[in-house]
Protein backbone atom coordinates (compact mmCIF):
# COMPACT_ATOMS: atom_id res chain seq x y z
CA UNK A 1 0.00 0.00 0.00
CA UNK A 2 1.71 3.08 -1.19
CA UNK A 3 0.13 7.07 0.07
CA UNK A 4 1.37 9.90 -2.07
CA UNK A 5 0.56 13.59 -1.15
CA UNK A 6 0.24 15.25 -4.45
CA UNK A 7 2.10 18.32 -3.37
CA UNK A 8 5.40 17.58 -1.61
CA UNK A 9 6.48 20.84 -0.82
CA UNK A 10 4.79 23.15 2.10
CA UNK A 11 5.43 26.46 3.74
CA UNK A 12 4.63 26.77 7.72
CA UNK A 13 1.83 28.65 7.68
CA UNK A 14 0.03 27.19 4.94
CA UNK A 15 -3.86 26.35 5.22
CA UNK A 16 -5.19 23.87 2.89
CA UNK A 17 -6.85 20.73 1.72
CA UNK A 18 -3.45 18.57 1.28
CA UNK A 19 -5.25 15.99 -1.88
CA UNK A 20 -3.70 12.79 -0.81
CA UNK A 21 -3.39 9.24 -3.34
CA UNK A 22 -3.39 5.95 -1.57
CA UNK A 23 -3.02 2.95 -4.09
CA UNK A 24 -3.19 -1.10 -3.25
CA UNK A 25 -1.39 -3.40 -5.49
CA UNK A 26 -0.90 -0.49 -8.14
CA UNK A 27 -4.41 0.17 -8.12
CA UNK A 28 -6.74 2.90 -6.67
CA UNK A 29 -7.98 1.96 -2.39
CA UNK A 30 -11.24 0.70 -3.21
CA UNK A 31 -13.18 3.47 -0.70
CA UNK A 32 -16.31 0.85 -0.25
CA UNK A 33 -13.88 -1.30 1.92
CA UNK A 34 -12.67 1.45 4.01
CA UNK A 35 -13.40 2.20 7.72
CA UNK A 36 -10.78 4.37 8.78
CA UNK A 37 -7.55 5.98 7.35
CA UNK A 38 -5.08 7.72 10.04
CA UNK A 39 -2.53 10.63 8.05
CA UNK A 40 0.48 11.56 10.16
CA UNK A 41 2.26 13.87 8.99
CA UNK A 42 4.80 15.06 11.25
CA UNK A 43 3.12 15.11 14.76
CA UNK A 44 0.26 16.25 13.41
CA UNK A 45 -2.39 13.20 13.31
CA UNK A 46 -5.67 13.57 11.20
CA UNK A 47 -8.45 10.50 10.68
CA UNK A 48 -11.22 9.57 7.92
CA UNK A 49 -13.95 9.97 8.09
CA UNK A 50 -14.14 12.62 11.26
CA UNK A 51 -11.39 15.08 9.69
CA UNK A 52 -10.47 13.79 6.61
CA UNK A 53 -12.75 14.17 3.59
CA UNK A 54 -12.62 12.45 0.31
CA UNK A 55 -13.58 13.28 -3.62
CA UNK A 56 -15.45 10.33 -5.25
CA UNK A 57 -14.27 12.16 -8.52
CA UNK A 58 -10.72 11.67 -8.33
CA UNK A 59 -10.36 9.09 -5.51
CA UNK A 60 -7.75 11.15 -3.13
CA UNK A 61 -8.59 11.85 0.32
CA UNK A 62 -8.42 15.44 1.44
CA UNK A 63 -6.52 16.51 4.25
CA UNK A 64 -6.96 19.36 5.76
CA UNK A 65 -4.30 21.49 7.38
CA UNK A 66 -4.80 24.55 9.60
CA UNK A 67 -2.09 27.18 10.04
CA UNK A 68 -1.97 25.82 13.58
CA UNK A 69 -1.13 22.45 12.19
CA UNK A 70 1.52 23.20 9.49
CA UNK A 71 3.71 25.52 12.26
CA UNK A 72 4.06 22.51 14.21
CA UNK A 73 5.95 21.06 11.58
CA UNK A 74 9.96 21.31 11.52
CA UNK A 75 11.35 24.32 10.36
CA UNK A 76 13.51 24.00 7.30
CA UNK A 77 13.45 20.19 7.20
CA UNK A 78 11.24 17.37 5.92
CA UNK A 79 8.31 15.78 8.29
CA UNK A 80 7.60 12.28 7.35
CA UNK A 81 3.86 11.18 6.00
CA UNK A 82 2.17 7.79 7.18
CA UNK A 83 -0.86 6.54 6.04
CA UNK A 84 -2.91 3.66 7.53
CA UNK A 85 -5.84 2.05 7.02
CA UNK A 86 -8.64 -0.05 8.78
CA UNK A 87 -10.59 -1.90 6.32
CA UNK A 88 -14.23 -2.95 7.12
CA UNK A 89 -13.72 -6.25 8.74
CA UNK A 90 -11.11 -5.16 10.90
CA UNK A 91 -7.80 -5.90 9.01
CA UNK A 92 -5.19 -2.67 9.25
CA UNK A 93 -2.55 -1.76 7.11
CA UNK A 94 -0.27 0.52 6.66
CA UNK A 95 2.04 2.08 3.83
CA UNK A 96 5.12 0.11 3.23
CA UNK A 97 7.42 3.67 2.50
CA UNK A 98 6.61 6.52 4.48
CA UNK A 99 7.27 9.81 2.08
CA UNK A 100 8.84 13.24 3.15
CA UNK A 101 7.10 16.47 2.68
CA UNK A 102 9.50 19.79 3.04
CA UNK A 103 8.75 22.10 4.86
CA UNK A 104 10.22 26.24 4.38
CA UNK A 105 10.48 27.89 7.39
CA UNK A 106 8.18 31.17 7.76
CA UNK A 107 9.30 34.65 7.85
CA UNK A 108 6.09 35.37 10.32
CA UNK A 109 4.73 32.96 12.48
CA UNK A 110 1.40 34.68 13.18
CA UNK A 111 -1.82 33.05 12.17
CA UNK A 112 -4.02 35.12 9.74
Amino acid sequence: MWGSPVAIKLKQGDAYMMPLSVTVNGGQLPISQVEAVEVRLGKIRKLYPEEIGYDVETGRFLVPLRQEDTFALPEDDAARLDVRVKFKGGAVAGTQKTATVEVVDAVSEEVI
